[in-house]
């Protein structure tokens, strides 16, 4: 994927769902580290605070854009 692609509104929203729940998968977040995960969203400097949730975020709009919105990427 480029940064220049676009996906549409529904695509979006499932890559988001599948990022959330990989997210919560692969690092085993709880509701309480939900700010953490936030936290680690934001941009500094024009990257992400944490560079492993942008590979993620990446993996979860591939998935999104192909169609399989009921399975997690595996990565």
């Amino acid at each position: 994927m480029k940064a220049t692609d676009t996906i549409t509104i529904v695509e979006g929203y499932d890559a988001m769902r599948i990022f959330l729940e990989a997210i919560w998968r692969h690092h085993g977040k709880t509701n309480e580290e939900i700010e953490l995960l936030v936290g680690a969203l934001k941009w500094v400097d024009g990257t992400p605070v944490d560079p492993t949730m942008w590979e993620d975020w990446l993996a979860a709009l591939q998935t999104a854009r192909v169609g399989r919105t009921n399975e997690i990427a595996e990565t």
